[in-house]
């Protein structure tokens, strides 16, 4: 099986470019996945509590009931658990998880239509079309320029001691507003140097700066180093709204097919992710290669363990500490674990490392860490054991220990993610997409 897929720099990124090692082998390509946002039985967000009120005493860290989907995959050595009878009266114990719930059946789609969810000033086409003769602004240029003064102005502040604070403030601050900059061209990146020992690699090659801005300026770096200029939250993403039969609107995102930046998540470790880095949906991490599922919590391959997992809360009995994480597994049979649980299961007899992103939807009393919307990813975790919580339903729940020497979880102070940028570029498309009336 294929480990990573890392997008190559660009020509136009020649002498710094280098430090930003691509790396390249083929996979499948993804299949085609699309999330209902009001569907109960497609979607993990807003799903309503269903829990006995005494179920936390019997497991820490189980406060609410959600869904967490059961594993579908075609690499999964194990059988599927039998469906739920919904004729069946007799409830199901599980303290240690949210209870099956039968299927609801959809009323027929009446209309459905692509949404342009897009608010920059120029459409997808204009960020990967390649012209350095095309015409640009000299403002433009100005404004990407003034950041490299910003980087002077900084370097002199370090040596000095003579307002750091201040002028780290402020270079903060446009780093944050860098990432929505809708006018960037591969000529302006090319003329403002950028991308060359002054620019970014200034920032996140000096051990001086804060830890933030070295891994947003990274981030920055390896973005316009492989053209992906395209400020777009939803870039790559195909949304689409409509009504069912019973006047019910709803929305669906899809990943674009047509979407040529699109990186395999099938690998170890943290690829070119920067901790701290943000999406405001889980759809959205399948697009950057953080993580593999539109649903699932957990991700991985047969006889490689779990890639990456998200702590989404949904009625789970996880525990969440910061840089040690108790994670539940998905139920199953006796001695059958479900193949999410293998692959956890496998990432502890292999010792492979596994991507920890956290989620919203972690209960606020539960997680001190969640980012308040979207999900974040928070660094590389190892799985350090695990219990058996039920003989009856193979529910493990496995300790994962952050590795050492990472950069701190950017969930709070100046260096939190989601950015003040990021909230309000995303608020703006949740209400063009909320229905009216």
């Amino acid at each position: 099986m294929v480990e990573c897929n890392i997008r190559s720099t660009d020509s136009m990124a020649a002498g710094s470019a280098s430090r930003f090692r691509a790396r390249s082998k083929s996979v499948p390509d993804m299949v085609k996945l699309e999330l209902n946002d009001n569907d109960d039985d497609d979607t993990l967000e807003n799903t309503p509590t269903r829990v006995s009120k005494h179920q936390h005493l019997l497991y820490p860290g189980l406060k609410s009931a959600g869904k967490r989907k059961r594993d579908d995959s075609p690499n999964s050595k194990t059988d599927h658990p039998p469906a739920v009878d919904a004729s069946s009266t007799k409830p199901t114990s599980r303290p240690y998880a949210p209870p099956n719930r039968p299927k609801v059946q959809r009323a027929p789609i009446a209309r459905k239509f692509v949404v342009n969810t897009r608010m920059t000033s120029r459409p997808a086409e204009a960020y990967i079309e390649y012209n350095p003769l095309k015409m640009y602004k000299r403002s433009d240029l100005a404004t990407l320029a003034y950041t490299i003064d910003l980087v002077k102005q900084c370097v002199q502040a370090i040596k000095t001691g003579h307002d750091r604070e201040l002028k780290f403030s402020v270079l903060r601050r446009r780093l944050h507003q860098m990432e929505f900059y809708d006018f960037i061209e591969d000529i302006l990146i090319v003329k403002s140097k950028l991308l060359e020992d002054r620019g970014f690699p200034a920032i996140f090659d000096d051990p001086n700066f804060p830890f933030d801005l070295r891994a947003d300026a990274l981030l920055l770096f390896r973005r316009w180093a492989t053209r992906q200029c395209d400020p777009h939250l939803l870039r790559g993403i195909v949304t689409k709204m409509g009504t069912n039969s019973k006047e019910k609107v709803f929305s669906t995102k899809s990943l674009d097919k047509n979407y040529s930046l699109k990186v395999p998540a099938s690998y170890h470790g943290e690829g070119d992710l920067v901790n701290g880095q943000w999406w405001p949906l889980q759809i959205c991490t399948i697009r950057d290669g953080a993580h593999g599922l539109a649903e699932g919590g957990i991700y991985g391959q047969v006889g490689q363990g779990a890639y990456s997992i998200i702590l989404s809360g949904g009625g789970y009995a996880d525990i969440d500490e910061g840089d040690a994480i108790q994670y539940c597994g998905t139920s199953g049979e006796e001695d059958k674990p479900t193949a999410f649980t293998e692959r956890m299961l496998e990432s502890f007899r292999l010792k492979k490392s596994v991507r920890v992103l956290r989620s919203a939807g972690l209960a606020g009393k539960h997680s001190n860490y969640r980012p308040v919307k979207g999900i974040r990813y928070d660094g590389i975790y190892h799985v350090t054991g695990y219990e058996l919580l039920d003989k009856g339903a193979s529910m493990y729940r496995f300790t994962l220990v952050r590795s050492p020497g990472q950069d701190p979880i950017r969930y709070q102070g100046e260096e939190v993610r989601p950015t003040e940028e990021e909230l309000r570029a995303y608020n703006k498309i949740e209400g063009y997409l909320k229905p009216s009336g």
